[in-house]
């Protein structure tokens, strides 16, 4: 994420609750058509996320500044923020998250699996924590807002109907769109059983979306009905998982889903944030991040990088009072 804010305020949002909105529960609503994206950023302070495990898989608590380093495209940063968002002393920074979910024809048989593992993570959000629910087959469907109300992502996640094609790389895309503005850390789970077979957007034009936004990406897949034959995802969605700083899970049975949501859960309370400001100015190019750690018996887990792009200004608005947040 990158903020034209000095650093001690870009945290400082990070730390405000976000509001969840108290509304009767409403049916999803159509997903506007997808647009071309715009990468349009300031570039003044990267903030990133970091998944610190030890060789067993656990996460390592209690690190510092002093426990890492920071470099972009080799050149060593100054961390100017850094710090763990869970454990007891741990004060709470709202998380956002877009499920992203498959509803088309191949998933009838397996539909309730899936519903059982969406449900699942939705009752482990934290009181800060909102969500929101896109499904996809022909098209893509999203709730109409973020929400903490974990009766009503239930609903949304019951209400899904299996048919038609696979819309995946429309979604993913929707999905990020929505979520790019939202405070605090940010994430979207997918999960699918099949390739995508009608969207309109491309697969390397979503990978450069994906890059420009700051939110770690969850992908989750299964064999469907088609035995993901000619065109199977895998490949792309380890990819987007591994640019964004997530991961990929490709369980062999459809009923380890609610174990493998259940995993992303507590990843997604249990990490770091850390912020610095680039030592370049912002010239349109592709940075890489790169975190090392000073404890060699663990192992961390970011972003590959960001786009240094400058937004671009609206003649009649010189002075915005809010920008969009990247990787």
């Amino acid at each position: 994420m990158i903020r034209p804010l000095a650093v001690a305020i870009a945290a400082g949002a990070l730390l405000c609750p976000a509001a969840a909105p108290a509304q009767a529960p409403s049916p999803p609503s159509p997903a506007p058509s997808v647009r071309p994206f715009t990468l349009e950023v300031d570039v003044d302070v990267v903030s990133v996320t970091a998944v610190v495990h030890d060789k067993a898989g656990r996460f390592v608590r209690g690190l510092g500044p002093k426990d890492i380093e920071v470099y972009e495209d080799g050149v060593r940063q100054d961390v100017s923020y850094f710090r763990e968002v869970s454990g007891p002393q741990a004060e709470k920074i709202p998380l956002s998250v877009v499920l992203v979910l498959d509803a088309s024809g191949s998933m009838r048989n397996n539909m309730h699996f899936l519903q059982e593992a969406a449900t699942t993570f939705v009752h482990k959000l934290e009181d800060v924590d909102s969500a929101l629910v896109v499904d996809f087959n022909e098209g893509v469907r999203g709730s109409v807002d973020f929400t903490g109300d974990t009766d009503r992502l239930e609903q949304f996640v019951e209400a899904l109907q299996a048919w038609g094609g696979t819309a995946l790389y429309d979604a993913i895309q929707y999905g990020l769109a929505r979520i790019k503005d939202q405070p605090g850390r940010k994430a979207i789970i997918v999960f699918t059983d099949g390739a995508d077979n009608r969207s309109s957007i491309g697969e390397s034009e979503l990978l450069d979306y994906a890059r420009s936004v700051e939110a770690t990406v969850y992908c989750v897949g299964i064999r469907g009905e088609s035995g993901l034959l000619a065109r199977s995802p895998r490949g792309f969605m380890r990819k987007l998982a591994k640019e964004t700083g997530g991961e990929f899970f490709f369980p062999d049975r459809v009923g380890d889903l609610i174990k493998v949501f259940a995993g992303i859960s507590d990843e997604l309370h249990n990490h770091y944030l850390l912020a610095y400001a680039p030592k370049r100015t912002a010239d349109g190019t592709w940075r890489t991040i790169e975190v090392r750690l000073k404890q060699p018996e663990a192992e961390i887990r970011v972003r590959k990088g960001y786009f240094a792009v400058r937004r671009r200004r609206p003649a009649a608005s010189p002075s915005p009072t809010s920008s969009s947040p990247s990787p």
